[in-house]
């Protein structure tokens, strides 16, 4: 008896250590099926979870805003702070020849600063229009509502 009154707790211990780690990681990637794996828990658990516990889904909500959040600072970065990348020639890199270290330049996403300014100025850049310019480069023009720039 002792014992069997002693699996209770500790099947609830496990849980709630299982539902913690699944949360964790689900604000990290965004991904169910990896965060279910992580936690050693199956999908169709995960989601009688949700459905059953409410401080479970609203910690699931949580837990994919924190993920989005994060991915949309990382969208931020690359289009206002850009990222590195080596220069290629011929499909090689190149290498300053005074010191061999690869020659890099700062790329910016323009594509991902259109989304940002679509999704929180959206009265303002709903729509753009965007065209090839010489050698290659793009060129964009807003397209103004009535209510103008």
């Amino acid at each position: 008896m002792e014992e069997t009154a002693r699996i209770g707790p500790l099947k609830d211990i496990l849980m709630r250590r299982s539902k913690r780690i699944f949360l964790d990681h689900l604000a990290l990637t965004a991904n169910v099926t990896a965060s279910a794996r992580v936690a050693g828990v199956e999908r169709g658990t995960i989601y009688h979870w949700r459905d059953a516990d409410p401080v479970f889904a609203a910690g699931w909500a949580d837990a994919l805003e924190a993920a989005t959040d994060a991915l949309e600072a990382e969208a931020r970065r690359r289009a206002v702070e850009g990222v590195e990348e080596p220069i290629l020639s011929g499909g090689k890199v190149v290498a300053d020849p005074a010191t061999g270290n690869p020659l890099m330049r700062r790329r910016y996403s323009d594509g991902l600063m259109r989304v940002l300014l679509r999704a929180h100025r959206p009265s303002r850049f709903r729509e753009m229009e965007e065209k090839e310019g010489r050698n290659g480069e793009v060129v964009v023009r807003l397209t103004r509502d009535d209510d103008g720039l």
